[in-house]
């Protein structure tokens, strides 16, 4: 008779995937209207569907475990963090790469892991860069990458699903990422009544009486220890208890502490849609899912509306130009557009590069192109869509853009028409 303890058996191949194989080969109400049930489908899956995940922290860890156990096998991961020892006890798998945009076009879809608002609103503005409209300005379906975001803050959670033209992408709804939380200088100064006050006064206050011209290294542990002791000193003199080592890291790095059971019911959220996506088993949440496990368990569903105007996911903002403005006027253009404001912008056309920022080499190779007319650049076509990536501000905060541009040039047939079909 085996103990508890004995080590079971590993499942065999059939019955390792016999839950997923009954979802694929069942017909049912709920499914898409492309859903062709087969026993054959989960094995068409993982051979066929290249999945890219973004972040190999505490989410991102436990989305390519629960994508590799939902049948997924073209698993590609990349990670635009570091390692540090406080990660290890929530993350187990690292990959820290730096990509070209030519690179997501492999990927039929996007699963995103991130802490970040920045570097969810670029990886956004990417996937959204190769969608393309047709001329009633409907997405045309073979360029659509669709994305599943993620996100989690302490005992909350986010996973919705981006389809890019059809639900909000990320630049549709930042409104819903609220402000950084910011305390009085005066509060700080005089009347300071939690740890978060002492350990902002001695980070944005006393560091620079006692250190005048010398930056603050949030990554310095000897500076991280100085704010502690301060902070510990104006606790004590107020009164106020609970200044940590751990609270003050969390305060000056604006960290929330990453809790494992939110990652994994996050997780497991997010990569239930990308199952649904791609094998039409059941439709997709509409369109974003929140968890709340601070008291007890909440999971609420919201659809919220796509804005048709979005610079991001939308058909492109309309730039004029006159036949012999070149492409240095145009990029000018940029910067000075009232809704663009890209600045150090680079351009491409239809995958080639009309002018490149950087690296050095591609500069130089693309310079000439500054001098030349756009007209003859895109190859005399009074009407088409060009992206420019470039530093645009974004919630107070100069962060790297791609943005997808329609170009007309006056005194062309075409672009009369367009332009009159768009207004």
């Amino acid at each position: 008779m085996a103990t508890p303890d004995a080590e079971q058996p590993a499942p065999t191949e059939p019955a390792r995937w016999r839950d997923l194989d009954m979802l694929l080969s069942r017909p049912g109400n709920l499914v898409a209207a492309s859903f062709d049930p087969s026993p054959t489908l989960r094995d068409q899956l993982g051979s066929i569907v290249e999945v890219l995940v973004v972040g190999a922290g505490g989410l991102g860890c436990e989305l390519l475990k629960d994508l590799a156990l939902s049948g997924f096998k073209k698993l590609h991961v990349i990670d635009m963090d570091t390692i540090d020892v406080s990660n290890l006890n929530r993350q187990f798998l690292f990959r820290i790469e730096d990509k070209e945009i030519e690179f997501y076009s492999q990927f039929h879809i996007i699963v995103l892991g991130l802490d970040s608002i920045e570097a969810r609103s670029y990886i956004n503005s990417v996937a959204c860069g190769f969608l393309e409209y047709d001329s009633n300005d409907n997405p045309l379906e073979e360029t659509v990458k669709p994305m599943v975001d993620g996100g989690t803050e302490g005992f909350k959670g986010h996973a919705r699903v981006i389809i890019p033209g059809t639900t909000p992408c990320f630049e549709c709804n930042i409104w819903l990422f609220p402000p950084q939380v910011k305390f009085p200088l005066c509060t700080l100064a005089e009347t300071p009544r939690t740890a978060a006050h002492c350990i902002e006064y001695a980070h944005l206050i006393k560091w620079d009486e006692i250190h005048p011209g010398k930056p603050f290294d949030a990554d310095d542990a000897e500076h991280m220890q100085w704010i502690y002791s301060e902070a510990l000193k104006r606790a004590e003199l107020f009164g106020i208890s609970g200044v940590t080592y751990s609270l003050t890291q969390g305060v000056v790095k604006n960290i929330i502490p990453a809790i494992a059971s939110t990652n994994a019911i996050i997780s497991a959220a997010c990569a239930l849609e990308a199952f649904k996506l791609f094998s039409g088993c059941s439709k997709n949440v509409s369109n974003y899912l929140t968890y709340n496990g601070l008291e007890g368990t909440h999971i609420k569903v919201t659809e919220f509306v796509r804005d048709k105007d979005c610079l991001v996911c939308g058909p492109g903002t309309l730039i004029e130009l006159d036949t012999s403005s070149t492409l240095a006027e145009f990029i000018k253009m940029l910067e000075e557009h009232p809704k663009l404001r890209i600045s150090k912008a680079s351009v491409t056309h239809e995958g080639n590069n009309l002018y490149m920022q950087s690296p050095e080499v591609l500069e130089q190779m693309t310079r000439p192109n500054l001098s030349v007319p756009m007209f003859e650049l895109l190859k005399e076509a009074p009407y088409t869509t060009v992206h420019a990536t470039g530093m645009a501000e974004n919630n107070g905060k100069k962060v790297s853009s791609l943005r997808k541009l329609r170009v007309a040039f006056k005194g062309t047939e075409a672009s009369k028409m367009d332009i009159s079909e768009s207004s």
